[in-house]
C-alpha cells in the first residue's frame, strides 16, 4: 500500500478515492503546480490535505472564510491531524500561541486568509519556516473573471512568489469556466498537463424551473409535501429571506434564518441547529453553504434568479451529497433581473469586470428560459468540449410540449456532419443555402444537403442543431460537429427527435450569408484594430472583444451600435468603449 493510500485509511478512516483526487494528489507530491476543478461535495479537501501529512514541513492553506477555515481544523484535529489556523477573530496571545507551534514544526497543515500575507509577523514567521505547498481553497477567488473575486486572493501570489517561489502550488475549485481555469493557471504558473477535471454533471440531483407567480404559495405547498426533508431556501435579499420565513411561521412552518445582518452567535447557532436537524428548514442568502457538511440536505430551492450559473452551481451542490434523489427548483420573476442589474451597477468591480458579470447574468436568464436539458445547460456552460446527453428528470426532459418531431431536420444535419467536418456555422450555411464566398470557395455548395433547409430562418436552424447536440445525437467539440454511436439511431430510423415549437415563420431562401466572417481578410482587419487598442489602453486584447466574438461580428457585420448591441457578449460598456472602433472597420471593408 503506497504512502497516498496508507495516509487516505490512517488519518480519514477512507478506503479508495474519488474520481482525479489520486491524480492531483500524485501531481502534487511530484512537484508540480496543479489545478484540481471537481464538483461540490467531490472531496477537494483531500487534494491537499492527503499531500500535506507525507510532504515535510507546514502546509499553508489558503481560505477565503473564516467560519470555513475554523469548520475544517475543527475537523482535522478531531482526526488527530495537527492543524491549525490563524484569523483576525483571534486574540494576540492565541496567535502567538499558534505561532510557537508553527515555528516548533508542531503543524503540518496552517489556515490563513489571504490578508494575512500583509503582516510581517506572519511573513518573518514562514521566512523562518519550510513550506512544501501552498493550497488555494475556492480558488475561482482568483480570478477577477470568477464569480467571487477577491483580490487579496490574486495579490498574495506575488508575495508567496517572493517568499516561498520554491513550494508547489496547487489551487481547486469546484466552479471554473474556461476564461476563469485560464487565468488560475497563467497566474499560478501551471502546465495543462496538471490540470484535472472531473465533469460537473451530478446525476442525483433533478433540476427543475419554475416560472410560478406564486413563490410563496409554491413553497409553501412544497415543504407541506416534504415535511420529513431538510432543504435550503435561498433568497436575494436579507429582506426576502425574513419575509419568506415569517410567512412560512404564519404557515405553521418552523424555519431558520442565515444572512450577514444577523449577529456572528445568531449564525452560528443557526447553522449549528440546521446541520443538527434541529430545524429541517434554512432561508439564507448566498451568505450560508459555503463549507456547510451536511449529507441529507434533500432540496435546494432558490426563490430568486442569481446573479450566474457558477454561483448556482455551487450552492445546489449542497444538496445530495450522501448520493440520493434531491431537487433543485429555481422559480424568479422579471424584477429578479433588475435587482441583479442593480447589484452589477452598484459592485466597486472595474468596468471590464461589470462587463463580465453583465454577460454571466445573460447566461442565467438563458438558463431560466431554455427548453433543453437544464443538466446539460449547465455542463456545456462549464466544458463546451464535453458530450453531452439529455438528464430525463429535469424539468425540461420531462416537458409535455416535446412533441415537434424534427427528425428529417435531424437526419439532414447528421448526414452533412458524417460527410464534412464542419463547424455549426458552416452548418447552417450549407443547409440554408446561403451561396457565401466561404461555401463556395471551399465547393461545399456541392453537398447534397445544400439547401435542404433553405426556408428556415437562421435562429431555426441553429435551435435544430443545438437539439441535436444537447439531446446527444451529436458531439460539438472545438467547435466541431462529430457523429457518436447515438447519431446512427436517426440514420437507421431508429430513433425520432422530438423538440418544443420552435418554426416562427417560413422565409423564402436568402444570399446573406450567415458566416461572412471567412472572408477572412476582415476578420484579421478587426484582430489588427484590437492590437492596436490592446496597446493603446495597455489591456489584454481578449478584454476588448474574445476571437469568438469578433468572428461573431465578422458573421453579422453590424453598421450601426443598434445592431451591435443585438450580438450576444456585447454590453453597454463595450458598445460604448469600443465597439465605434470596430462599425468603422467594417464601414470601410463594404466600401
Amino acid at each position: 500500500m503506497s504512502s497516498m493510500e496508507s495516509v487516505l485509511k490512517k488519518s480519514f478512516g477512507l478506503e479508495t478515492f474519488r474520481p482525479k483526487q489520486k491524480e492531483i494528489i500524485e501531481s502534487v507530491l511530484k512537484k508540480h503546480n496543479t489545478l484540481g476543478v471537481l464538483p461540490t461535495g467531490s472531496g477537494k479537501s483531500l487534494c491537499y490535505q492527503v499531500p500535506a501529512l507525507i510532504l515535510e514541513g507546514t502546509t499553508i492553506v489558503i481560505s477565503p472564510l473564516i467560519s470555513l477555515m475554523q469548520d475544517q481544523v475543527n475537523t482535522l484535529q478531531e482526526k488527530g491531524i495537527n492543524a491549525q489556523y490563524i484569523n483576525s477573530n483571534m486574540s494576540k496571545k492565541d496567535q502567538e500561541d499558534v505561532d510557537r507551534l508553527v515555528f516548533n514544526g508542531e503543524v503540518d497543515l496552517l489556515y490563513v486568509a489571504p490578508e494575512r500575507f500583509n503582516s510581517s509577523e506572519f511573513l518573518a514567521l514562514i521566512d523562518s519556516i519550510h513550506i512544501p505547498l501552498v493550497a488555494f481553497d475556492e480558488a475561482h477567488c482568483i480570478s477577477k473573471w470568477g464569480h467571487d473575486f477577491r483580490p487579496s486572493y490574486q495579490e498574495v501570489i506575488p508575495v508567496i512568489n517572493a517568499h516561498i517561489n520554491d513550494a508547489i502550488k496547487v489551487a481547486l475549485t469546484a466552479t471554473a469556466t474556461e476564461d476563469v481555469e485560464k487565468n488560475i493557471v497563467d497566474l499560478l504558473n501551471i502546465e495543462n498537463d496538471h490540470v484535472y477535471k472531473t465533469s460537473v454533471k451530478r446525476d442525483n440531483l433533478e433540476l427543475i424551473v419554475n416560472n410560478t407567480y406564486q413563490r410563496e404559495r409554491f413553497i409553501l405547498d412544497y415543504l407541506n409535501n416534504h415535511k420529513d426533508d431538510s432543504g435550503i431556501i435561498y433568497a436575494a435579499t436579507r429582506k426576502e429571506t425574513e419575509k419568506i420565513s415569517g410567512f412560512l411561521k404564519d404557515n405553521g412552518i418552523d424555519s431558520l434564518i442565515y444572512h450577514a445582518g444577523l449577529s456572528k452567535k445568531e449564525r452560528e447557532e443557526n447553522q449549528y441547529r440546521f446541520i443538527n436537524n434541529d430545524v429541517k428548514v434554512i432561508v439564507a442568502t448566498n451568505a450560508f453553504g459555503m463549507g456547510i457538511d451536511k449529507e441529507n440536505i434533500r432540496f435546494i430551492i432558490h426563490f430568486n434568479l442569481p446573479g450566474d450559473l457558477e454561483s448556482y452551481y455551487q450552492e445546489i451542490g449542497r444538496a445530495g451529497r450522501d448520493g440520493k434523489m434531491s431537487q433543485c427548483i429555481l422559480l424568479s420573476n422579471s424584477r429578479d433581473i433588475l435587482l441583479q442589474q442593480f447589484f452589477i451597477d452598484r459592485s466597486p468591480a472595474s468596468d471590464d469586470v461589470k462587463e463580465s458579470m453583465r454577460e454571466k447574468l445573460d447566461r442565467m436568464i438563458q438558463y431560466k428560459e431554455t427548453s433543453k436539458c437544464l443538466s446539460a445547460s449547465i455542463v456545456k456552460y462549464f466544458d463546451k468540449n464535453e458530450y453531452v446527453e439529455p438528464c430525463g428528470m429535469c424539468s425540461n426532459c420531462l416537458n409535455v410540449n416535446r412533441t415537434v418531431d424534427m427528425t428529417k431536420e435531424a437526419k439532414f444535419l447528421i448526414e452533412l456532419s458524417k460527410d464534412y467536418e464542419i463547424s455549426p456555422e458552416k452548418a447552417i450555411q450549407i443547409l440554408r443555402g446561403e451561396s457565401a464566398d466561404n461555401i463556395i470557395h471551399a465547393s461545399l455548395h456541392h453537398a447534397k444537403q445544400y439547401g435542404s433547409l433553405s426556408n428556415y430562418l437562421t435562429s431555426e436552424v441553429h435551435h435544430i442543431i443545438e437539439e441535436v447536440v444537447y439531446q446527444g445525437y451529436l458531439h460539438l467539440k472545438n467547435n466541431t460537429l462529430y457523429l457518436v454511436d447515438k447519431s446512427y439511431r436517426v440514420l437507421d430510423d431508429l430513433d425520432k427527435v422530438y423538440t418544443v415549437t420552435y418554426r416562427t415563420q417560413f422565409k423564402e431562401k436568402v444570399d446573406v450569408s450567415t458566416e461572412t466572417s471567412f472572408n477572412e481578410s476582415l476578420y484579421q482587419q478587426l484582430k489588427d484594430k484590437r492590437e492596436e487598442l490592446a496597446v493603446e489602453k495597455n489591456i489584454e486584447e481578449s478584454q476588448i472583444f474574445t476571437d469568438t466574438l469578433l468572428k461573431e461580428i465578422a458573421k453579422k457585420m453590424p453598421e450601426n451600435k443598434s445592431d451591435m448591441i443585438k450580438i450576444s457578449g456585447i454590453g453597454n460598456y463595450k458598445l460604448k468603449h469600443y465597439s465605434p472602433h470596430f462599425l468603422k472597420v467594417i464601414e470601410e471593408y463594404k466600401k
